[in-house]
């Protein structure tokens, strides 16, 4: 297969993905009158937007392409607490002249991500992660759902409100939309896996920092866009932006890594082993994850704090590849 034919063939099951990927965000929207904000912005609509990477990682370990499975893991959260999170801060900013203010609940995400983040970055000293590490990180993730269920479920019994009705047609036309994204999700996916490996034979560059830059790109631009058009409407908009990253990120750290680690082990029986460029892609994830949770901690983004992340993610792109050579 020649490289014109590889890359059209990526470039339209990215666009696919991407589609499938909007059409799931879209069906999630009448969620939060069943749930509650927080537990539909932390948890379900965390998992969906995190749903497009789980099914790309989950696919790349059946081809048994594992370090294009990492990379793709890790190049969500490389991604979105860099350009992400640095767009949103800036435009809030500039469109509303005003830092981003985030509500002292958020606190208990960031404390779940830092503990998965610190989780990863010991065990990744081992040079594998085996059962026990995805043990671990599975039921940190459903303590940490569990945690935002029964919070949401306490602010829900002190607020008085009124809520929209919400009509039957009005959620099977939002069930229809999350059936079509999760089917075209799952038929892209295999695919467009095939295409970053041949793209990857044809130029002899890295297949894993092909999925690195690339497959992000397909499960995240989605959550990106929708992320800048709420912070360009309202100041409340870009809060409820960073929240929802923060939440699929939570997610990514623990109910993805598990996954493909527990799925690894389903298959082959053997723990996920990986070599050292593919540690460094796992440091720099923690590190941009870190750095993500330190700019929060305050529940203040402000504006020097936008230009910074902005500008980490073209320092750690650049130093991926000149280190993975």
């Amino acid at each position: 297969m020649s490289l014109l034919i590889a890359s059209l063939q990526a470039f339209g099951w990215l666009v696919v993905l991407g589609l499938a990927s909007e059409f799931l965000a879209k069906g999630a929207e009448l969620l939060e009158h069943k749930f509650g904000a927080g537990f539909t912005g932390s948890v379900i609509l965390g998992f969906i937007t995190m749903l497009p990477e789980l099914i790309f990682v989950l696919i790349a370990v059946n081809e048994m392409e594992y370090d294009v499975a990492l990379g793709s893991a890790v190049g969500g959260n490389i991604l979105l607490f860099t350009v992400g999170y640095g767009i949103v801060i800036l435009i809030a900013y500039l469109k509303h002249d005003e830092i981003i203010q985030l509500p002292r609940t958020m606190k208990d995400d960031l404390w779940y991500l830092i503990i998965a983040t610190l989780y990863l970055f010991f065990s990744s000293f081992k040079g594998y992660f085996g059962l026990i590490d995805g043990l671990i990180l599975f039921v940190l993730y459903i303590v940490f759902a569990i945690h935002q269920y029964v919070e949401t479920k306490d602010l829900q019994k002190n607020e008085n409100h009124d809520k929209e009705i919400i009509t039957s047609k009005m959620w099977i036309k939002n069930s229809t939309f999350m059936l079509i994204g999760t089917i075209g999700i799952v038929v892209a996916a295999e695919p467009f896996v095939h295409s970053i490996i041949e793209i990857s034979h044809e130029t002899g560059v890295s297949a894993i920092i092909l999925a690195l830059i690339i497959s992000p790109i397909a499960s995240e631009m989605p959550e990106k866009i929708s992320a800048f058009s709420l912070s360009f409407k309202s100041l409340k908009g870009a809060e409820i932006a960073v929240a929802n990253f923060i939440g699929s990120k939570v997610q990514a750290s623990t109910l993805l890594f598990g996954s493909m680690i527990l799925f690894k082990l389903y298959l082959t029986g053997g723990e996920v082993y990986y070599v050292s460029h593919t540690f460094i892609l796992i440091i720099f994830a923690v590190l941009t994850t870190l750095v993500g949770v330190w700019i929060t901690y305050d529940l203040k983004l402000k504006l020097k704090e936008g230009y910074f992340v902005t500008l980490l993610y073209l320092v750690a792109m650049i130093s991926i590849i000149l280190l993975s050579d």
